[in-house]
């Protein structure tokens, strides 16, 4: 089972295991969460952050919103990576998206205060996206980042964050070497500002995603 280590707003913590990814979960909660940290969710949510899409009719897009503990109360593992002796990780939680092909613009708000900070302090940590072409494949095979969220309280040496920002990405199909697989390669234009942080007050984003010819 593949896994990423990704860091959003000086947190580090373990992406969605490539297997997730198979089949598409409006939510997912990660393997090493315990049920007594669960996060609650907010009755009245205010901050939100839209994200502007334009894309090739031909992509299939999907964008998740990732939310972890920050206490170091609430680090945790699975039970098996405890035995072989992984170091414990926040837990976390990923909201999703699913932006089919056929349609190329899309509007997608996330709150950035979905959850009650709780026992565990459950924050935003940033908003990731995931691509394939339906005529090629039923599934993406990466996740990658679009923006982070700063977070001034936890990290006072961190960037205020943004309101608004535009990122954009190129993507060509090609055969992935291991598996022999035609895939959906995407990459970030130059200057495009791919890791930039947005205000954990809530703003705007705007990304595109270009199909190259074959």
């Amino acid at each position: 089972m593949a896994s990423a280590v990704v860091s959003f707003g000086g947190y580090a913590f373990v992406a969605q295991a490539q297997p997730d990814l198979v089949h598409f979960r409006k939510h997912t909660e990660l393997a090493q969460n315990r049920y007594s940290d669960r996060p609650e969710l907010n009755p009245s949510p205010q901050r939100i952050l839209v994200i502007q899409v334009h894309k090739d009719p031909r992509i299939e897009l999907w964008l998740d919103s990732l939310y972890a503990t920050t206490r170091d109360e609430c680090m945790a593992q699975t039970a098996f990576a405890s035995l072989v002796g992984a170091p414990d990780v926040p837990q976390g939680v990923y909201d999703s998206v699913r932006l089919p092909a056929s349609q190329s613009d899309f509007s997608v708000r996330f709150f950035l205060d979905r959850y009650l900070p709780g026992r565990c302090n459950w924050q935003p940590m940033g908003i990731g996206h995931s691509e394939f072409l339906p005529e090629d494949a039923d599934h993406p095979n990466v996740n990658s980042g679009i923006v982070g969220i700063a977070h001034r309280e936890l990290t006072p040496w961190g960037p205020i964050g943004l309101s608004e920002t535009e990122n954009a990405w190129v993507c060509h199909r090609g055969e992935n070497s291991g598996t022999h697989v035609e895939e959906l390669f995407c990459t970030s234009k130059p200057g495009s500002g791919e890791k930039q942080s947005m205000s954990i007050a809530g703003g705007l984003v705007k990304i595109e995603f270009r199909l190259a010819p074959d």
